[in-house]
This record gives C-alpha cells, structure tokens and sequence, in this order.
C-alpha cells in the first residue's frame, strides 16, 4: 500500500518530470516490441499516471518484487507524481506482477535500431556517452546488423556490450 500525506500530494511542478525519470531509470527498459507494456489489468493506469513525465515502459527490463515496486512507486507520489491511492496500489500490483524480480527478467530483449539512449542506458548497464553514441552512430550510418557492428561505435566500451549480447536485437 501507498500512503500519501497532503504534504507530498500537494507537491508538484518541474521538477517532477526530472525526477520521476530519475528514479525510473533505475529500472531499465524496452521490451522485445519495442516499448510495449504487456496488456493486463492496471496497463492503461500505469500509463496514463507514470506516463505524466515520462514513457511508462522505463519500467520494462529488471524486475522488482511488490515491496520494491511499491518502494519506486511511493517516491514516485512523493516527488509529484498525480494518482489516487487506488491507482497507485493498482500499478504497483501490475508491475509486480509483469516484471517481477527474477533471472527471467534479465533476459528481455532491447531492439538497438529502435532504442531511444535512455532506454540503452539502464537496459545495457552504459554511461550516458556511451547511449548518446550508439544513438548517435545508428542516426549516421544506418541500422546496426550484427553485434560486431555495434561494438565498432567510437566512445563504446565493447565489453560492455559484448556481455549483454543475449538481450540485444538487431
């Protein structure tokens, strides 16, 4: 369960985007069709609240067990993130129940020639550079087609890369 004092409802305003994708991230992203949340009771309230400031499907790739959900989610509310208590305890049981803490979770895929490099950046463990780069690259030279491509972006640590390969589609 969420619980919201008036203090935290009552705060709102620019920060909460800056911050709501801050604390998302830690979650990472993109799933194998590319940005789809899977379809279940509590989807549409997740995307419309977390999708306030920003895409709802950061929440794709590294799962969670419900008390860590309901964790994210309550900093979330705190940092203005507009919801009833209801809506947040049905998204926090939608997460838990979609990406739950598990080695399974590791294994969901991310499309390299779709990413967005905030999407990169949780769902392959890269810095920020290293996301802007391969971004960057794709936007230049085309679509990537193999994985020895990708590890030829400047600025890249291939190892990096080269331990993620199994999540990674072209």
């Amino acid at each position: 369960m969420i619980v919201m004092n008036d203090s935290v409802k009552r705060r709102r305003g620019a920060r909460t985007c800056a911050a709501l994708w801050l604390g998302m991230t830690l979650t990472a992203v993109t799933s194998v069709a590319q940005g789809q949340l899977p379809d279940g009771p509590g989807k549409n309230t997740t995307k419309k609240v977390c999708g306030q400031c920003h895409s709802a499907e950061v929440v794709v790739g590294k799962g969670k067990t419900k008390e860590e959900w309901g964790q994210t989610v309550g900093e979330m509310a705190s940092f203005g993130a507009e919801g009833t208590e209801e809506e947040f305890d049905e998204i926090v049981d939608y997460l838990a129940k979609n990406f739950p803490k598990s080695a399974a979770s590791n294994k969901i895929k991310i499309n390299v020639n779709k990413a967005t490099a905030k999407d990169l950046e949780p769902a392959l463990e890269l810095s920020t550079k290293e996301a802007q780069a391969i971004v960057q690259y794709r936007e230049q030279n085309g679509a990537f087609k193999s994985l020895e491509e990708l590890k030829k972006v400047p600025g890249l640590d291939a190892k990096k890369v080269e331990a993620k390969k199994e999540r990674l589609i072209f």
